[in-house]
């Protein structure tokens, strides 16, 4: 029977939250045998409290990587809705998934239900919280310390607040409630509360975070915790386990809640009903601040050695980023640009890693046409390229289809699989995505997507670089090329033509100048138009062009002339160049079946490097033997 393949959209791997969801996913993937394919942002909404504004070009470039995802393999789609930075992605992934009947559940986002949700209810787990304190601690004087007024989550949990005051008759009075907007006004709240005079036996704060900026303000003020006050927060992040006390708080069931999604989508894969709506409990988490744990050092030693070992990881990133931008300045190919990235598949624990680059992006110079230097590259292009491979041989160049979405077969193999892929992107241009196999979900998060981010900017940089380079060459080609012939014009020749001339100076050898003229060109534009005339130009200018010497430089002088600048030749040489343009003019015109026909003129005139000025000078004489071939042409026809 064929592996089913899920796939999660989600937005970063904050380990106390996203990847505490990812990781319960694929724990009950793996216990199902499905693999599970995350394709996931790094960008995360502006905080709440934050003025900042998301560039459209950023919200474009991130979302981008949800087109990746294939739904003609995909057989059931998890959306951490609450995590994603533009909500349009919810709908579109859901429809898309819809039209091929691929069960879809979101994850922890009432604002965005769809027809499947697993939700984490925050009323539930804030009464978890009230409830210890008033039943297990007598408390009656409890103050809470919200997030924004009218936010969702505020409201929630304020009305959690409520609700327990109430059941134990205790009054809800208004100036115990304070907004901390999830971040450091939570200490304008606390100064609030102490300066009241009416101190709180206890504060529960809506976020730990709140709690730390509440706990610093008590602590700052003579207050004991919680011997003074007792402290409470919510979330259950990691840092409450290292401040000082420990947070007493609510770990909401992020693990359960990704567990619960897959069951959902297995369930509607064996046939079962489903609930719209399925609530994940959460868990009240005892620790120092509330009393309850004896406050002792037994974790000091594990503390600082955590952290040694997180400042050291630290120091690590920081010196290959910057030995990787240092690197960059020296990047000429592709190849040299991601050379580097074995280091970071290393740092991060991945177990197989590929660079994937849009194709029509990374391209030979040579294969660049006008117009793929002109459009701007947007979107996910058909095909892919592989420009790095980390625990794997699938050699860098190999183009593949994105309908793949790595260049080696990952779904069909002994056991399940975890794969992720994220965006590599430059201002509005989507250049790729990294596809990688991570070992766990927990830690380096901030590390990984800053990593990305200097990737992307590095990799948008070069190809802009080389995009550059090309439109130059473009403009100098307009310079110094004829627009009719591609040969080059005469300020070609005045560039090209003089550095030949001077390395033949050098070598103290000969310079050989070759003049060229349409026979008959004006009967021809005469009897057959333009259009023809302006072919006999462009069949002779090529036959110029193919017949003439790598090196040399071939110039349109003017309407039905041309110059050819070449390193010192015999007269045999010479000779066999002309004998060439003339055999392939002749073939043309015996193939063409057009009513004229095309043939020149030319003539040659050799000169030693050192007696001459300029390229000129030789031309003319070069000049002169056209012309006595062409008198000696039409003696001939005459006869």
């Amino acid at each position: 029977m064929k592996r089913k393949n899920i796939a999660v959209c989600v937005t970063g791997y904050n380990w106390d939250y996203e990847s505490r969801v990812v990781s319960g996913i694929s724990a009950k993937c793996a216990e199902l045998d499905v693999n599970l394919l995350i394709f996931a942002t790094l960008i995360h909404r502006p905080e709440l409290n934050s003025n900042r504004v998301l560039p459209e070009s950023v919200i474009r470039g991130e979302s981008e990587i949800f087109n990746l995802i294939n739904y003609d393999i995909i057989d059931g789609v998890i959306i951490l809705g609450d995590s994603i930075i533009e909500e349009k992605v919810i709908f579109d992934v859901s429809e898309k998934a819809a039209e091929k009947n691929i069960p879809v559940v979101n994850v922890n986002d009432p604002t965005h239900k769809l027809f499947r949700n697993v939700l984490l209810s925050d009323k539930k787990a804030m009464e978890f919280v009230v409830r210890h304190l008033v039943e297990e601690h007598g408390l009656t004087k409890i103050n809470f310390i919200g997030g924004f007024p009218g936010n969702l989550q505020t409201e929630e949990r304020l009305a959690a607040y409520k609700k327990v005051l109430e059941e134990h008759n205790i009054p809800v009075e208004e100036s115990r409630i304070a907004y901390g907007e999830f971040w450091k006004k939570a200490a304008d709240c606390t100064e609030q509360f102490i300066a009241s005079g009416d101190i709180p036996q206890a504060i529960v704060c809506a976020s730990d975070t709140m709690a730390f900026f509440c706990m610093d303000c008590l602590q700052n003020n003579g207050y004991r915790i919680p011997e003074d006050i007792i402290v409470t927060g919510f979330d259950g992040v990691g840092d409450c386990e290292i401040y000082k006390p420990t947070i007493t708080s609510v770990r909401r069931g992020f693990e359960a809640a990704g567990h619960r999604a897959v069951e959902i989508i297995s369930d509607i894969w064996n046939g079962k009903e489903t609930e719209v709506d399925s609530e994940v409990d959460s868990e009240l988490v005892i620790m120092q601040s509330c009393g309850c744990v004896p406050k002792e050092e037994k974790h000091k030693f594990d503390f600082f050695s955590e952290r040694y070992g997180a400042e050291s990881a630290s120091l690590e990133f920081r010196t290959y980023i910057h030995a990787m931008n240092t690197d960059f300045a020296a990047v000429k190919t592709s190849a040299e640009l991601f050379a580097n990235v074995k280091h970071s598949a290393e740092f991060f624990k991945l177990k197989k890693m590929f660079v994937c680059i849009c194709s029509n992006i990374e391209r030979e110079t040579a294969e660049l046409d006008e117009e793929t230097i002109i459009s701007s590259f947007r979107g996910i292009s058909d095909t892919m390229v592989n420009m790095f491979s980390y625990g794997s041989s699938v050699p860098v160049g190999k183009k593949f289809p994105a309908a793949e979405l790595v260049p080696e077969d990952i779904l069909n193999g002994d056991k399940a699989v975890v794969f992720a892929f994220s965006p590599i992107y430059f201002k509005e241009n989507f250049l790729g995505y990294l596809a990688y196999e991570p070992s766990g979900f927990k830690g380096n998060g901030e590390h990984f997507a800053t990593w990305i981010m200097v990737l992307s900017n590095n990799t948008g940089s070069f190809y802009m670089n080389k995009k550059l380079e090309l439109v130059v060459e473009q403009l100098e080609n307009l310079y110094v090329r004829d627009p009719l012939t591609g040969l080059y014009n005469r300020r070609g020749m005045s560039k090209y033509g003089i550095e030949l001339l001077d390395n033949a100076r050098k070598a103290d050898s000969c310079i050989t100048v070759v003049c060229s003229d349409i026979d008959n060109l004006k009967p021809i534009n005469d009897l057959y138009g333009h259009e023809a005339g302006d072919n006999a130009i462009v069949q002779t200018a090529r036959a110029i062009s193919k017949a003439m010497p790598a090196d040399a430089v071939c110039v349109r002088t003017g309407g039905d002339e041309f110059c050819s600048v070449l390193r010192s030749c015999s007269d045999e040489e010479i000779r066999g160049i002309l004998h060439q343009i003339e055999q392939i003019l002749e073939d043309y015109n015996s193939s063409s079946g057009l009513p004229y026909k095309i043939g020149c003129s030319c003539g040659y005139y050799r000169m030693k490097a050192s007696e001459t000025e300029s390229i000129e000078k030789i031309a003319a004489f070069a000049d002169e033997e056209m012309y006595k071939e062409k008198v000696r042409k039409k003696a001939m026809r005459k006869m």
